[in-house]
């Protein structure tokens, strides 16, 4: 709706300012004269305004193709499906109760009365492994996990998300079952219609051979979104899916009772977007109708929540509000300056009659030029790049799949770069446009009406205009009010929970209150004030409130660095003659130059909303490269410090996750490709913690284990004669009742710390191995065994990458309790090999000798080029549409510099009659650029590394360290410098060159 009242206001401002022009040929001929009258500068107005519109165009075109990217994720895992209603079991196997189908009626038939719902379908799902005849138990790629469901072919075909599809669901029959699976599935595991499929239903049983499976006709093969590539329940990323008759589902699950169902899954009125809108009030509905036993998850609502919370996408809409904030800018200083140009002009048209309104119309049509041609190739601009900068994406992708080290892996990184398609809505492509026509018009006719109301000696003689005691006091008077608003904001923040509102409340109110004191010389006030408002952004976590919503809150991430790079740019400004000043102290021993110098520097302080908006557009742009420099580079040099943490210091991981593994601990050691090996054992306990006992792993190492293990970064107990970490391992091993634990599963755990376990009745119903990480709350029945005390005598930081997070003793001191309930069996060894390269080959070649068995293998190596890449290239990216943004800076202050040498004309003149030199002029125009850069360049550096400094100070990123990228930031500073002055030659020379006496008879 406010697209569209901004669209008529503008389409109706447009044809206004067409007809005026018709109306007023005059007036129009002199608008439209200016534009050829300095071809250069119009250039320059030209392409400030077109890479303006295109950084905020790009931007916007980003961040619309990562929402329309994760939202497609959303609509093809869930389609019409908005609610899961189930009964959760305490068996991790199954997952779900079963549901007679008495009940399931009573929901389906009152649903279906609901006017906010317009489907209901009864479900019976289990997440099972399928592969052909012989392979489903295999672990080598050869099996795959499927979400099977069985529904009614009715009811079926009555769902919303089938409507859009060609599917008939077989029926019952007393031959082999007939399913209908997706396309993906079918793609992947290479079946057609006919083939056959076998079903390993228990993870059990993968290892109990003589067992035979059940098997499966494919019967169809579809394509569809939501049911028909369910993936809500099963959290791997593949979506397979698997239609059958619920009669014969039943049977395959061994199910020995009939009209029986585990979920039910509800469709809100409306498309996949819209319905979710609806599920407070759905929910709202359901409640009364089941028991408190039973589980009503708003799937959609949730995953969208995620969405909006926590994703790249956030992060380059953080990005895209600064990157639009510097066009922003360089738009207001572009039309500031051509308005600040005509002010002689129009003075002199006011002097010989004309009104004040035909005056301001005459700048508006020159303007009007500018704004409406830049935009529109603006626009075709910022697409293109944003197109360019996705196509980088996908090749990331495509770069990333190359370095998935294990078959079938890549499946999800297909499916993502598939989907990852460019896509701008048309309101954002009307946006773009508005808002680099909207922005120089408002200007304009602000600055017209300004100067047609300015005294006409003033004007054309171009005398600056001060401020009457009447205006600042009007401008005290409108910060006041803002100082007002800004404390009932954070008030009412505070009061209301919100941190965003709060934080940003204290901000503005502390930014505001200098400019609200009716004082000439406060100077000190607003330095006090700026440097007040860092402080408080620096120690805002100190607030419960902020420091709860810190990290999690994208609003407020971008609140707390707008705080700082502002408060940081106002600080500046106000002390621009305090810069004069010292550096004119600075450089006074430099006879020769020293004119030079205070000639440079004195025009940039003395024009302060000129010198603050250019130097605003440089730190805007710096600001951001140096955000996502830092982070990056910050978890890069985490992850490379955590090598010897993944696997504690081995090379490879060899994991099995169905209890135990088809090759031993014998066999592995007998390979001439591996060098020590460890067996760690997980287990699955009962953990005490808040009056209830969860699910947590305990890994039982080996002598080998704590003899070769590398991991060295943990914090330790003082007083047990402890003296380094190597002593450390070897006191686990020496006593009894003793653990380590890592902070990532128990963060409030120190040591010195009593852990009080107990043991799991059955392993098997809790799942075993990568099922055991996802059950975490058990029921007293469960627990079967008394209570087991251990003390913690060191913990693994929580920010640490590990395979081992859990607890960790020794296996010797194994309580009796727990001995044979081990949940999983793992190997870590090294490799032989004295180079990386001869290390992977081994790798390479003993994966290949026991690719038909059992253990899962992982090699450190692999897993770092993998996270690697996708860091460094994803940061790569963001890096080239910023490196983009930097023509925002160096553009602006190429304009600057051309506006300065017409401004200045006369100015040079009578400096070169006083006797200074071309190589002097030159120089001035060098020194004043690189004043104005350089300040930009270390204002955008140093904000930007408070703001990192901050985001790691916060709760969401303890025990993360801060890396700073000092060589990056260097040579990014310089890269910038440089084409700043680069960009000023022409301009500097130009001015070097002019005559004097032609200078001073110069009047335009």
């Amino acid at each position: 709706m406010i697209i569209q009242i901004i669209s008529l206001f503008a389409g109706v401002a447009v044809i206004a300012i067409l007809v005026s022009m018709i109306r007023n040929p005059i007036i129009f001929k002199i608008g439209y004269r200016n534009i050829y009258r300095r071809k250069s500068d119009t250039f320059l107005v030209i392409m400030g305004s077109l890479i303006g519109t295109a950084l905020i165009m790009g931007s916007m075109a980003m961040n619309d193709s990562f929402q329309n990217f994760l939202y497609g994720q959303i609509e093809r895992t869930h389609g019409e499906i908005d609610e899961l209603i189930y009964i959760p079991s305490d068996n991790q196997n199954i997952g779900k109760e079963l549901i007679p189908n008495s009940k399931i009626e009573i929901l389906v038939d009152s649903l279906l009365k609901n006017e906010q719902v317009d489907g209901v379908l009864p479900i019976l799902s289990r997440t099972v492994s399928i592969g052909l005849p012989g392979e489903a138990r295999s672990q080598t790629g050869k099996s795959f996990q499927v979400s099977m469901i069985g529904v009614e072919a009715d009811q079926l075909s009555n769902w919303p998300d089938v409507d859009k599809v060609d599917l008939v669901l077989p029926s019952a029959t007393d031959e082999l079952p007939e399913v209908v699976i997706n396309k993906e599935l079918a793609e992947v595991a290479g079946v057609a219609v006919g083939d056959t499929l076998e079903i390993l239903v228990d993870p059990g049983q993968r290892l109990l051979f003589w067992i035979p499976l059940p098997e499966v006709r494919v019967a169809e093969i579809v394509e569809g979104n939501g049911i028909l590539h369910y993936q809500i329940e099963n959290q791997g990323s593949n979506g397979f899916t698997m239609l059958m008759d619920v009669e014969e589902a039943r049977e395959v699950l061994k199910i020995g009772v009939e009209d029986y169902y585990n979920a039910l899954i509800v469709s809100n009125r409306g498309d996949f977007l819209t319905g979710e809108r609806l599920t407070d009030q759905v929910v709202a509905s359901i409640k009364p109708l089941v028991g408190e036993e039973v589980v009503v998850r708003e799937v959609k609502k949730d995953s969208l929540s995620m969405v909006d919370q926590g994703n790249i996408g956030l992060l380059f809409l953080m990005l895209s509000v600064f990157a639009i904030f510097a066009g922003v800018l360089l738009l207001t200083n572009i039309y500031l300056m051509l308005a600040q140009e005509r002010r002689t002009e129009l003075g002199t048209l006011r002097a010989i009659g004309y009104s004040r309104k035909r005056v301001s119309r005459t700048i508006l049509y020159e303007g009007f030029f500018y704004s409406i041609f830049s935009s529109g190739i603006g626009v075709l601009a910022g697409l293109g790049i944003a197109r360019f900068i996705l196509g980088s994406f996908v090749n990331l992708f495509e770069d990333a799949v190359s370095l998935i080290p294990f078959e079938g892996a890549n499946i999800a990184f297909n499916s993502m770069q598939n989907s990852f398609v460019f896509f701008v809505r048309i309101d954002s492509i009307a946006y773009g446009f508005l808002l680099g026509l909207i922005i120089p018009m408002i200007i304009i006719v602000y600055t017209g009406r300004k100067i047609s109301r300015t005294n006409i000696v003033t004007a054309v003689r171009n005398i600056p205009e001060e401020l009457d005691e009447r205006k600042r006091l009007l401008l005290n008077v409108i910060a006041a009010v803002g100082v007002l608003v800004s404390v009932v904001m954070a008030y009412s923040g505070y009061s209301l929970g919100n941190a965003t509102g709060f934080f940003t409340g204290v901000m503005l109110a502390g930014l505001l209150i200098p400019v609200a004191i009716p004082m000439k010389n406060k100077r000190w006030i607003e330095s006090f004030f700026s440097i007040a408002v860092i402080v408080f952004t620096m120690f805002s976590n100190s607030f419960d409130l902020i420091a709860s919503n810190s990290g999690s809150s994208i609003y407020l991430t971008i609140a707390k660095g707008a705080a700082i790079l502002f408060a940081g740019l106002f600080l500046i400004v106000y002390n621009l003659k305090t810069f004069e000043y010292l550096l004119n102290k600075l450089f006074q021993k430099a006879r020769a130059a020293a004119p030079v110098f205070k000639i440079s520097i004195a025009f940039s302080a003395r024009n302060r909303l000129r010198t603050g908006l250019t130097i605003a557009m440089f730190a805007v742009v710096i600001f951001v490269i140096t955000l996502i420099s830092i982070i990056p580079y910050s978890m890069e040099q985490m992850l490379v410090k955590s090598r010897d943490a993944i696997f504690a210091g081995f090379d490879v991981g060899a994991f099995s996750f169905t209890g135990e593994s088809a090759i031993t601990l014998t066999e592995l050691k007998s390979q001439l490709e591996v060098r020590e090996i460890s067996t760690v054992s997980g287990i699955n306990v009962a953990l005490r913690r808040d009056g209830r006992y969860d699910v947590e792993q305990v890994f039982a190492l080996d002598d080998n284990f704590i003899d070769y293990n590398r991991m060295t970064e943990l914090d330790f107990v003082e007083g047990l004669g402890i003296s380094d970490v190597k002593d450390l391992w070897n006191y686990l091993r020496d006593n009894s009742g003793t653990v380590i634990v890592s902070n990532s599963v128990l963060p409030d755990v120190r040591p010195g710390d009593v852990l009080e376990l107990r043991r799991i009745a059955d392993q098997s119903d809790t799942g075993n191995g990568a099922a055991a990480f996802t059950q975490k709350k058990l029921s007293s029945e469960m627990i079967d065994s008394g209570p087991i005390y251990l003390e913690v005598i060191a913990t693994i930081p929580e920010n640490t990458i590990s395979f081992l997070n859990g607890l960790l003793i020794y296996i010797g001191n194994t309580p009796a309790e727990l001995t044979g309930s081990s949940a999983a069996r793992h190997f870590l060894f090294n490799l032989s090999g004295d180079t990386e390269v001869e290390k992977k080959a081994n790798f390479d070649s003993l994966q290949d000798k026991i690719s038909s068995r059992s253990p899962f293998l992982l090699y450190v190596d692999d897993i770092m080029n993998l996270t690697s890449t996708m860091l460094q290239g994803t940061i790569s990216i963001l890096r080239s549409f910023l490196y983009f943004g930097m023509l925002v800076g160096i553009v602006g202050i190429a304009i600057i510099m051309f506006k300065a040498l017409h401004e200045r004309k006369r100015i040079i003149g009578m400096l070169k009659a006083i006797g200074f030199t071309k190589a002097m002029v030159f120089s001035s125009f060098l020194l004043e650029t690189s004043f104005i850069a350089i300040i930009g360049i270390l204002l955008g550096m140093v904000t930007g590394t408070l703001t990192s400094v901050e985001i790691f100070a916060s709760p969401l990123m303890e025990g993360m360290k801060l890396y700073i990228p000092w060589d990056q930031l260097i040579s990014m500073a310089l890269i910038f410098y440089i084409a700043s002055l680069v960009s000023t030659i022409i301009p500097s020379y130009s001015a070097s060159k002019i005559a004097p006496a032609e200078a001073l008879r110069y009047f335009e």
